[in-house]
């Protein structure tokens, strides 16, 4: 089996684990029973079909709702004692997290064209500026996988799934909330650059920028490697 067909075969089986328990069936559900609430909310407060206030409310629930898919794809292996026998297999450390990541990955992307029927629906009461939902919905799946990547590797730290999640839920809110530090001059300048709102904003506004692209493909390739580094430690020690 070659490289491409070991992480692969780790991400379906993510996939379908997710699915087999009641867990992303009610977050999905939640997800759009709030997503629901914000649009109508939209709709009826603004009066527009303006759907930038939905797309960001919606990357606010991923504060919650990331750390909750990711709590257990590395704590659970690891309580279980199961992630010892995965990690004398024929399969590298960088394989195994990269296909648990590409299976939640699997589980968000579904959420996030779920998410596309609130467009849809405005489509049939006025005029839809698809361009700034089309960048709004990428950086919102961008933002996503940003966010999961820092639950799997707070995942890795632990065997316990809720100091899993509240490990993520910490490390997420670090970088949404990154502007609440007082900074001025160049720390501010930082503070502001790190901040996964200021990133998203500028999608929402209709610029994809590559530098915007590139930091949060960035964040995800940076907390996976993290990741790889801490079960490494494990697997040698």
């Amino acid at each position: 089996m070659g490289n491409f067909g070991k992480w692969w075969v780790v991400a379906r089986r993510e996939w379908q684990v997710a699915f087999q328990a009641p867990l992303a069936w009610v977050l999905l559900a939640l997800w759009m029973f709030m997503g629901g609430r914000f649009f109508v909310g939209s709709l009826l407060g603004s009066r527009s079909t303006d759907l930038t206030p939905v797309f960001w409310n919606l990357a606010v629930l991923l504060i919650f709702i990331a750390p909750l898919l990711t709590m257990r794809l590395l704590a659970e292996e690891r309580r279980n004692g199961s992630d010892e026998l995965i990690l004398t297999a024929p399969v590298s450390t960088g394989q195994w997290v990269l296909g648990k990541y590409i299976g939640v990955l699997f589980v968000w992307t579904m959420f996030a064209v779920v998410s596309l029927l609130f467009p849809l629906a405005t489509s049939r009461f006025g005029a839809v500026q698809w361009g700034v939902v089309a960048s709004s919905w990428l950086g919102m799946w961008l933002f996503g996988a940003a966010t999961l990547s820092m639950g799997l590797f707070a995942s890795s730290l632990t065997s316990n799934q809720v100091v899993a999640a509240m490990l993520s839920f910490a490390v997420v809110l670090l970088f949404y909330g990154s502007t609440w530090v007082p900074g001025h001059g160049l720390v501010g300048q930082l503070m502001t650059y790190i901040s996964l709102p200021s990133q998203f904003n500028n999608f929402t506004l209709g610029l994809v920028s590559v530098s915007h692209l590139i930091y949060l493909v960035s964040l995800c390739v940076g907390f996976l490697f993290l990741a790889v580094r801490v079960v490494d430690l494990r697997r040698w020690t």
